[in-house]
């Protein structure tokens, strides 16, 4: 797979989460799929659990792609992460790949904050 379809992979996976078409997410993964959070240290294995999880998250998430980066079967994607109240948080996935299709996928995120004072002057934008 080219970079350009690994691209158009991702936003059509990221297109079926957003539009709570969670069966249809799940053809982009493994059947032994592991979907982790560090932050809170979370944990689901295979296509089933992680299915169930995002049909019972209460008000999931949308997510906005800013970038991808790939490397063989190792990719990055950093995202928007929007809530319906307003909220936004910046997301990174990294995916791991087998035979086209996400076999690993662990997320960091957190919310936006102002950087202090002391270090505004060393970066720009």
């Amino acid at each position: 797979m080219t970079d350009p379809e690994f691209s158009d992979v991702v936003h059509a996976a990221f297109a079926a989460f957003n539009e709570r078409r969670f069966a249809d997410f799940s053809t982009y993964v493994t059947e032994d799929v592991v979907e982790s959070y560090p932050q809170s240290g979370e944990m689901l294995r295979g296509r089933s659990a992680q299915k169930a999880f995002h049909e019972a998250f209460p008000i999931p998430p949308t997510f906005t792609i800013r970038n991808i980066l790939r490397d063989g079967d190792l990719a990055v994607v950093e995202t928007d992460e929007g809530y319906p109240d307003g909220s936004a948080w910046k997301t990174v996935f990294i995916l791991e790949l087998r035979e086209g299709l996400i076999a690993r996928m662990t997320m960091y995120f957190g919310e936006p904050f102002a950087a202090p004072a002391w270090r505004r002057p060393f970066f720009s934008g």
